[in-house]
């Protein structure tokens, strides 16, 4: 009996200390690119190993472009009982975002948001055949735009465009661009037709994704 005992003492005595889970903080942006005037949304999970921590503060900071400087608080929330939160931030320029959770001394990775420009895109029949397509922007008021706006057309039904016409920009007033292109449509759409636009970002407004580029012509509707 006595020899049982040692040997269940030892196997008890080699049993390794089980590892304590350090708390886990995770986000993430519901969309990378978003127009101004629109709020991002920031998404995560506040847990400790598998234990969702409820009723914890987390707290939204970013930076804006040409991101010199501190982060600034953005905005603040509380876990839910899930340990799950949401983080709103309209903002009028690119950020790099990050979430805190103070009482865990918790940071997020970094995350990059990409705010566009606001725009409408729009046309008018100026007579059989012929249409003026039209692209207004908003922004900012110290922000200045420079790119000019790719419109690309298509008989309707098509599933890519046929032509690409390019509209320089022309500056309205402070934080409003227009940009317009006149096209005498094919005779074989009948007048029908499809559109679309895309732009790259304006060098220095800090607005937009820099790496973002548009199609030569096979735009696809």
């Amino acid at each position: 009996m006595r020899l049982m005992l040692g040997l269940l003492v030892a196997g008890t005595l080699a049993l390794p200390a089980t590892a304590q889970a350090a708390p886990l903080l995770t986000v993430e942006l519901a969309r990378e690119s978003l127009r101004y005037g629109a709020a991002h949304q920031v998404r995560g999970t506040l847990l400790d190993g598998t234990m969702p921590l409820s009723n914890q503060e987390v707290i939204l900071e970013g930076r804006r472009y040409p991101y010199e400087g501190s982060y600034r608080v953005i905005e603040r929330a509380t876990t839910d009982a899930d340990g799950a939160f949401e983080l709103d931030a309209e903002l009028d320029r690119n950020h790099r975002l990050r979430v805190i959770a103070p009482a865990q001394e918790l940071t997020s990775k970094r995350l990059q948001a990409y705010t566009l420009p606001g725009f409408e895109l729009s046309f008018r029949a100026l007579s059989p055949g012929v249409v003026r397509l039209y692209q207004r922007y908003t922004v900012p008021k110290p922000v200045r735009l420079s790119a000019p706006t790719l419109f690309y057309l298509g008989k309707r039904g098509s599933a890519r465009a046929s032509l690409r016409r390019t509209g320089q920009l022309k500056r309205v007033k402070a934080g409003r661009y227009t940009s317009q292109v006149t096209i005498r449509l094919p005779s074989s759409w009948d007048g029908a037709f499809r559109y679309a636009s895309c732009f790259r970002a304006s060098t220095g407004s800090g607005m937009g994704d820099p790496n973002q580029s548009c199609p030569k012509l096979r735009l696809q509707f």
